[in-house]
């Protein structure tokens, strides 16, 4: 018998792994120095109401409930992102996915514009205009989106 030399796998950047049964939790580490990137809580939900997506019958629909980047802007939210439409695919919900997006750290970083440039809309016409206004013109959102917006990823 003849064994030829092994084969090298090479690691993705970083693993997501599941935690938990109920209360599900992904938990990101960098395979390079096994940092703990961040975390992101979300289930598939059957939604049977108009306000978190703008369907007519009950539709099926990933909902992350939290993320948490450790490190901003080092691509772990896209990641994360990125991992939630595979889940929601793979859940039946067919890449459709809604969040609350809100920030109680900070106005000067919300949420909103990195969930709006990653392709996320607000049920309301009107704030999908302030967050473009925002990103656009580096400038806060307007006050009244302070307190959250309900934003979702349609079918992609």
């Amino acid at each position: 018998m003849v064994i030829g030399p092994l084969k090298l796998l090479k690691l993705p950047a970083r693993l997501i792994y599941k935690a938990g049964t109920k209360n599900v939790k992904y938990n990101m580490f960098s395979t390079k120095t096994g940092e703990h990137l961040g975390y992101m809580r979300a289930e598939t939900f059957t939604l049977n109401t108009k306000d978190f997506y703008p369907v007519e019958k009950p539709t099926k629909s990933l909902y992350i409930n939290k993320l948490e980047a450790f490190k901003k802007r080092e691509g772990v939210g896209t990641d994360f992102i990125n991992f939630a439409k595979h889940l929601s695919k793979e859940s039946g919900a067919e890449g459709r996915i809604h969040l609350i997006a809100y920030n109680a750290d900070s106005i000067a970083n919300p949420p909103q514009k990195f969930y709006r440039k990653l392709g996320f809309t607000c049920k309301k016409p009107e704030d999908n205009k302030a967050i473009d206004d925002a990103i656009k013109n580096n400038t806060l959102l307007p006050f009244r989106l302070n307190f959250g917006s309900i934003m979702y990823l349609e079918k992609f």
